[in-house]
């Protein structure tokens, strides 16, 4: 009983740090790597997540962390050699290294198996855990849809000094009429305010429609071309990959 409890507590964790990764495989690889562990140690990164491991005779360990305003505990669940394990998925575009603290049988302390510790400007003690950069730029992490659920930040990657424009249902696939700005060397970014509703587009460059390689969800044009689906809105119950891409329609300002 206790072994199938702990097997279910370290799947959630497991499928936290699975979700933003994008991968089974990687969970899996995971799993293998949480339930082998025998000694804790100093805070890992194993993919795309970040290991805290502690062993002790404590009834409970959690974790918080500077980012949150040490405000929210993180609880370690133990494995079936004792180690206290807590994963979670690397921050998007945050700054290295992050620092946090140990709450120990509701004792606060910093981690006694990480070496790396700094003060702050309050004077507390922290531990830092120095983690990869790990870019929103691919496929799965990329937010499209800004905060407001209707801003779309539209970008591409190509080479310097092109000519790209946005093109889709909501300005009837005119190719002139949205131009992306080159912000840096071959990136191209435009950012549109789109009604409620399922929106077909494409990015327009060398002459040629490209769909959106950070955008996962496609469609077939009637012309047969792959143009990128962007919902805006309440989703609808269909999936809009299954249908082909209308001409015209939906709307934008």
């Amino acid at each position: 009983m206790k072994r199938a409890l702990l097997f279910f507590a370290l799947s959630a964790i497991i499928l936290q740090a699975g979700l933003a990764s994008g991968t089974p495989e990687e969970s899996l690889d995971l799993h293998s790597r949480l339930v082998s562990m025998e000694e804790a140690g100093k805070p890992e990164v194993f993919e795309d997540s970040l290991i805290l491991s502690a062993k002790g005779p404590w009834r409970s360990v959690a974790a918080a962390f500077e980012s949150e305003g040490f405000s929210t505990l993180h609880p370690y669940e133990r494995n079936r050699q004792g180690v206290f394990l807590l994963v979670l998925p690397l921050p998007l575009k945050a700054r290295s290294p992050i620092a946090y603290r140990l709450v120990v049988d509701g004792a606060w302390i910093v981690d006694p198996l990480n070496p790396m510790k700094a003060e702050t400007r309050s004077g507390v003690l922290v531990s830092l855990a120095q983690v990869p950069y790990l870019s929103d730029e691919v496929p799965g992490r990329y937010h499209l849809l800004g905060e407001d659920g209707h801003t779309a930040h539209f970008l591409v990657r190509a080479e310097p000094g092109l000519v790209v424009t946005l093109a889709g249902t909501f300005n009837n696939w005119d190719p002139f009429l949205y131009e992306m700005e080159e912000t840096s060397p071959g990136v191209y970014r435009l950012d549109l305010r789109l009604l409620d509703g399922i929106h077909y587009y494409a990015f327009y460059y060398h002459g040629e429609a490209h769909w959106d390689r950070l955008n996962e969800e496609r469609a077939t044009a009637p012309s047969g071309e792959v143009v990128s689906v962007l919902h805006v809105g309440p989703r609808p119950k269909l999936a809009a990959n299954k249908a082909a891409a209308p001409a015209e329609g939906g709307g934008g300002h």
